[in-house]
C-alpha cells in the first residue's frame, strides 16, 4: 500500500515560517501565520486562559467523554458569543470541532450528505484551505468576483452580479469579518444586499468566522453573521476560538447551523 504513495509537496506556509527562522537578518518580519504576537514577536497565553486552566485543573473530576456534540456550556456560551441573544441561539444546533478548520470541514460533510450535485461558491480570492479541502472531498465549486485589485477595496457589483448565478440549494462562503487574504470587508448595508440576493437565489450562507474581535470589536464583528442568521432561512457558521482566545494549539472550533429545520437536532 504505502509504496503507492508519493511524496507530497511541502506546505508553503510552514516552508516561509522555516525560511523566517533560518534568516539570520535581525530587520525582519514575519507574515507566515495568522497568530497574535506581541511587542516581542510572542505568542503569550492570555491571563483569562491561564485563569481557566487553573480552576478546570481544581475542580475537574473525570476525563470521561463529553456528548458527541461536545460540552454543551462551550456550545451554549458561544452561540451566545457569535448570535448575540437567546433568540437567535435557539433557532440553531451546534457542535465542537477541532478548531475552525474542522468546523468548516464538517460543514462541508453536512452539506454533501444533503446533495450531491451543490455547488459552493468562494471569494475570489479566499483562504487556500477553502478550496484545498472541497478539491479532497471532489465536492465542485465556483468563485464569486470579491476584490477589486485596482482599488485595493471590494468588488460589491461584480459579488452582487456573480452572486445572481448561484443556483437553489448552492452554498456561499463568506467571510464573517477580516476577510482573509484581503482584509476588504462589507458595510452593513452592502451585508443586507448581499442577503437579499442569497434569500430570492434561495442559497444557503456558510460563514466562516475566524477572527471575530480582531476587527472592530467582538460584538461589531458578529453584526454581520447575526444579521444573516436573522434574514434567511439557513445558515452554517464555522467559527474559530484559535485567534480571539489565543489558543491555537487547542484546536477548538464550533459548527453551528440555524433554521427551523435544524430544531429536531438541538441536544435535550
Amino acid at each position: 500500500m504505502f509504496e503507492k504513495l508519493g511524496p507530497q509537496a511541502p506546505d508553503g506556509i510552514l516552508r516561509l515560517m522555516q525560511m523566517f527562522r533560518d534568516d539570520t537578518r535581525t530587520q525582519k518580519i514575519d507574515l507566515g501565520v495568522g497568530v497574535y504576537r506581541d511587542a516581542s514577536g510572542q505568542t503569550p497565553v492570555m491571563r483569562a486562559v491561564r485563569e481557566a486552566a487553573r480552576r478546570i485543573w481544581e475542580v475537574e473530576e473525570t476525563k470521561v467523554y463529553t456528548a458527541m456534540t461536545g460540552d454543551q456550556t462551550f456550545l451554549a456560551e458561544m452561540q451566545q458569543l457569535i448570535l448575540g441573544n437567546v433568540e437567535l441561539s435557539l433557532m440553531g444546533a451546534a457542535v465542537a470541532t477541532p478548531g475552525g478548520t474542522g468546523a468548516l470541514r464538517q460543514a462541508f460533510e453536512l452539506v454533501r450528505r444533503t446533495s450531491s450535485t451543490v455547488t459552493v461558491w468562494l471569494s475570489a480570492p479566499t483562504w487556500p484551505n477553502h478550496p484545498a479541502m472541497l478539491d479532497g472531498m471532489g465536492m465542485a465549486h465556483r468563485e464569486y468576483r470579491y476584490f477589486n485589485a485596482e482599488t485595493g477595496g471590494l468588488d460589491i457589483e461584480g459579488m452582487l452580479a456573480d452572486l445572481e448565478q448561484v443556483a437553489r440549494g448552492d452554498v456561499v462562503l463568506l467571510h464573517g469579518c477580516c476577510h482573509n487574504p484581503t482584509g476588504a470587508n462589507l458595510t452593513p448595508a452592502q451585508w443586507m444586499q448581499v442577503a437579499r440576493v442569497l434569500e430570492q437565489r434561495g442559497a444557503v450562507a456558510l460563514i466562516d468566522l475566524a477572527y471575530q474581535g480582531f476587527g472592530d470589536g467582538m460584538e461589531e464583528d458578529a453584526l454581520a453573521t447575526r444579521r444573516l442568521v436573522a434574514h434567511l432561512p439557513e445558515v452554517l457558521i464555522a467559527a474559530s476560538c484559535s485567534k480571539n482566545f489565543g489558543v491555537y494549539r487547542e484546536r477548538t472550533g464550533i459548527l453551528i447551523a440555524t433554521g427551523a429545520s435544524v430544531m429536531w437536532c438541538r441536544p435535550i
